[in-house]
């Protein structure tokens, strides 16, 4: 979906594109079936077989329900690159954090165990995914970015700027981001 450059924030259009497709309500009927979901301070989606069929040829992680008017304003995308992120307990608490901006955050626990964590806020959205440590975050906390320097710094600071954007703050100032050597969050 978001091939030809189109940013993961800019997604919520492209929901609606989709949602309003007799050919995905199709398939969501025929695929979907209620979603599980882990116990955690924002909704924690757990992943099923039927999500898979999802993937192709929507390219979203897990089945939305189209008709839902209060769900969330974009689905879990598959294979987009996104931010990574470790779990941290002195960070601020991410769920308290973006409902007090009036924003939304989701979780989705992928078959394999990897926890990816979407931010919604005024139409747009961001996905993390979660490397390391998600105990903090789930307990309450919130994550702190990783990031190791290679091919895709450009890539990445992209991501990052979609996360500033969509978590409704300025953008970042000298001194607001401080890095961590090696690769180490």
């Amino acid at each position: 979906m978001t091939d030809g450059g189109t940013p993961a924030w800019q997604l919520t259009p492209l929901w609606k594109l989709l949602r309003g497709l007799g050919a995905y309500r199709a398939a969501w009927e025929a695929h979907a079936e209620p979603p599980a979901y882990e116990e955690a301070p924002f909704p924690v989606r757990v992943q099923s077989e039927a999500d898979l069929a999802a993937r192709d040829p929507w390219r979203i992680a897990a089945w939305e329900n189209p008709f839902a008017r209060d769900g969330p304003a974009s689905p879990f995308l598959a294979g987009e690159p996104m931010l990574e992120a470790e779990g941290s307990a002195r960070a601020a608490p991410l769920a308290a954090f973006h409902a007090a901006l009036g924003g939304r955050v989701d979780g989705l626990r992928l078959l394999d165990g990897t926890l990816i964590v979407k931010i919604e806020q005024d139409g747009r959205a961001v996905q993390v995914r979660i490397v390391a440590n998600e105990a903090p975050l789930l307990a309450g906390g919130g994550f702190r970015l990783c990031h190791e320097h290679g091919d895709d710094v450009a890539l990445h600071m992209a991501r990052l700027a979609e996360l500033w954007s969509v978590s409704g703050g300025p953008a970042p100032r000298p001194g607001w981001v401080r890095w961590a050597r090696n690769g180490n969050c």
